[in-house]
Order: structure tokens, then C-alpha cells, then sequence
């Protein structure tokens, strides 16, 4: 989570008002006290620095002097953080929607930006030049299968852990050490289709990668659990998929919490694989696993669609009736920004309600970090990630799913895991 630091006390109450609107108060929003010298100001800068919420500082044009004077200390702190000198005077001069925009853009900078330095190192002052976007997403192309899938389905040529930028409608562009290698459309309901390709391909190692983003994750994770101990007098669930994010969520919950549910609905045509490593990540990590089945009639429903998908309704409706039993519970889920706009605009915790449970809430302790992020945070921990993202898969779900991409339609039938449903279908 985000701490948002400005100047003047109005300034933050400009800023408290976004957050209440947008993200539901869960952000923090500080003040330096007014001070316009930096003695004044300094006191307070050091108390914020030392708090474990991820600093973003914005001043006016007014306030350029001060910047330049801060910007050293918050360096000396060693966190990431960015630092902003806005185009009005003051930060409270600038149009709300305007403001909300340009905080929209700095998150995008913290799980999207890059300094090449011989591997890739998150930075968002972003030194490499990735596009950034609000609803863009960074992941690493990790594992020898999916640098031959790419190989022998696409004709592109990877290095050893490819750094992937997913635009918008699937787009990805690869990167191969510090050299763009190939742009890759993976639209829904199209072939898949090469944009363009160039054979300049550098490995890049996965130890350089974990220690070159080691303490920057963890500032990241320091500020996650900091986020979840606000739920500690809650009965605390996981919806657990097996997939990265709910994975990253779940460690995080297991370092906070002593109890800890995960709830695994597994449907009929579960991705495969994921049996075996919910099972052994669980024992690991010593949380009760509630493993829930559910079968898929579509001899009655038919196929899912995108227009019926009558079996995410299942999959909602057993996950609420595995804690039916608890009084207070709380969702802890993987939901990120980097996923899609509609995720990206929700807060990080949404009060429900529905029939089953009465009132709870779902909290999003990842959702602020990338794919790259949550990637690296779970080898980090000494954890594997599902077998299938070593195969070319960026997102897990059923091997029925009508969001299923050409791609991953021809990566199951390579591997022999596509039902015998899909050939017909």
C-alpha cells in the first residue's frame, strides 16, 4: 500500500478526499506540516520514511526548492518511493480527476517501471523506457517450456527468463536481456499472431533477478501485511486457485495470521497439475486446506460462454458455503490492478453481501504489484510456482474456460492436457 505525502496540511485533504473516493480510505495520506523550509519539514519526513507503506510525494511548482531538498533523504532511506513536482503551484491547485490521473500513472510506474542493470530491477523511474500504462502488466517468461513453446509455435527465440510487457486485448511484447525481441497478439477468438520478431536473444538468470528485486519486493510485502493486520479480528479465508496471485495472497496471510483458511473449489476440468501443488504448498506453508469439488453438468448447461457462465456461479456459490460456519469472515484475494480496468478501479477492500454469508468484506493485499512482483515475492520465499507458468501460461483457470486464447488452447494440446470436450466443441 501507498503513502501519500504532501507539503501543506490542505494539500493532503485534497488528496484524503481521492482516497476516500477511489480507494476507500485505505491508502495513507501525510502531511509535512506545512513547513516550507526543510528544516521544518525534515522531522516529519523521517517519521513517514520509517513507516512501512510505500511512499509517493507530490509537490507544486511552488514547492521546487523543498523537493530538491527532500528528495535526498528519501533516497538515504533506501525504500522505493517517486517523487512528483506537479504543474500547478500548490498540489490542492490541481483539478480532482487530474490528480486522481496522475496517481493512477505513479502506481502503474511501481510495478511497471524497469532499470536494465545487467538483469531486470524494478524502478519506477523506469531508466529502461517501458510504456506505461495504468492497465498494463509486466510478468517474467520463466523455465525452459516456455522458451520452446515460444519456439515451436511462434518461431520467436527467447533468452532464459524473458522479461513480457501485456498490453491491452493481450498484446505482449517481449524482451530478451535489454533487447525487444518480438510483439505477440493473443486476442480472444482470433489466431495467435506474431507482430513482429528479431533474433537478439541474452539469458538473464533467475538468481540475478530475485537479488536484483529482493528488497524492493519485500518494502512491498512489508507494506501488504502492514495493510492486513487492520483485519486481524476476522476469520480469515483464502479463495486459493492455485494461481500466482492467490498464491502471493495466501503467503502474505500466512506470515500475518496464526489461522489461516484456504479454500480450494476445484471444478471438473481444473487446470492439471494444480491438485498436487495446492496440496504440497499447503503443508508447506501449514494453512488448513478446505478442498471443495464441483462438477460441471454441461450435458444440462451446455458449454460456458461468455454469455453464460454459469459455472463461475458455481464456483462463487461453494466457495460462500465452505464458510457459511464462520461469523466475521474476511476474503483475502489476489485481485491486481495489472489484471484488467475493472479490477484496477475497485478499492482495496470491498464490503459485500449476498444470502449465504450476510455482510463480509474481500481485501486485495496484492493488488498494487505486478506479475513480475508476485512472481519473484513467491520464489523468493523458497516456493515453485504452479507447474504450468514454466509451460507459457500467464493466468490460470479451467481447461474449459471461454477466456481461454488460441495460445493456451494450442499449449494444452501440446502437453496432451486439452479435453476431449474442446476438440469437439
Amino acid at each position: 500500500m501507498f503513502a501519500i505525502v504532501a507539503r501543506a496540511r490542505k494539500d493532503a485533504k485534497a488528496l484524503q478526499y481521492i482516497n476516500e473516493r477511489n480507494y476507500g480510505g485505505f491508502l495513507r495520506v501525510e502531511s509535512l506540516g506545512g513547513g516550507r523550509r526543510f528544516e521544518d519539514v525534515e522531522g516529519k519526513l523521517r517519521e513517514i520514511l520509517r513507516g512501512p507503506y510505500i511512499p509517493i510525494l507530490l509537490f507544486g511548482e511552488k514547492e521546487r526548492d523543498l523537493m530538491e531538498e527532500v528528495l535526498p533523504v528519501v533516497e538515504e532511506s533506501g525504500r522505493p518511493f517517486y517523487a512528483r513536482l506537479l504543474r500547478t503551484k500548490r498540489v490542492r491547485n490541481m483539478r480532482v480527476d487530474e490528480l486522481h490521473a496522475n496517481l493512477e500513472e505513479i502506481k502503474a510506474r511501481f510495478r511497471l517501471g524497469i532499470e536494465w542493470r545487467g538483469t531486470y530491477a524494478l524502478s519506477p523511474a523506469n531508466p529502461f523506457g517501458i510504456e506505461i500504462h495504468p492497465d498494463y502488466d509486466v510478468y517474467l517468461a520463466i523455465g525452459d517450456g516456455f522458451r520452446k513453446a515460444m519456439k515451436s509455435l511462434l518461431d520467436v527465440d527467447l533468452g532464459e527468463n524473458s522479461l513480457v510487457l501485456r498490453k491491452l486485448m493481450n498484446q505482449e511484447v517481449y524482451y530478451s536481456g535489454p533487447n525487444r525481441v518480438a510483439e505477440v497478439s493473443k486476442r480472444l477468438g482470433v489466431p495467435t499472431e506474431v507482430l513482429w520478431r528479431c533474433p537478439c536473444v541474452e539469458d538473464v538468470s533467475l538468481e540475478s533477478l530475485i537479488e536484483a528485486n529482493r528488497s524492493y519486493i519485500e518494502a512491498f510485502a512489508e507494506a501488504s501485511r502492514a495493510f492486513l493486520t487492520q483485519f486481524s479480528d476476522r476469520d480469515i479465508v483464502v479463495p486459493w486457485s492455485g494461481g500466482k496471485d492467490s498464491t502471493a495472497a495466501l503467503i502474505l496471510a500466512s506470515q500475518v495470521f496464526d489461522n489461516v483458511r484456504a479454500i480450494y473449489v476445484r471444478m471438473e476440468y481444473e487446470m492439471p497439475m494444480t491438485d498436487e501443488y495446492v496440496e504440497e504448498l499447503a503443508k508447506k506453508l501449514g494453512v488448513e486446506l478446505v478442498r471443495v469439488d464441483v462438477p460441471m453438468p454441461i450435458e444440462k448447461f451446455g458449454m460456458p460462454s461468455h454469455g453464460n457462465r454459469w459455472c463461475t456461479r458455481m464456483k462463487v456459490e461453494a466457495l460462500y458455503n465452505a464458510v457459511s460456519d464462520l461469523e466475521r469472515p474476511v476474503l483475502v484475494v489476489g485481485d491486481r490492478d495489472g489484471e484488467s480496468a475493472r479490477r484496477r478501479l475497485k478499492p482495496p477492500v470491498v464490503v459485500r453481501r449476498n444470502e449465504i454469508l450476510g455482510e463480509f468484506l474481500e481485501i486485495m493485499p496484492v493488488k498494487f504489484w505486478s506479475g513480475m512482483m508476485v512472481q519473484l515475492f513467491i520464489l523468493m520465499n523458497g516456493f515453485e510456482l504452479h507447474p504450468l507458468y514454466y509451460e507459457g501460461f500467464y493466468r490460470l483457470g479451467c481447461t474449459i474456460c471461454p477466456s481461454l486464447a488460441e495460445w493456451e488452447l494450442d499449449l494444452l494440446e501440446n502437453l496432451g492436457m486439452l479435453p476431449e470436450i474442446m476438440r469437439r466443441a
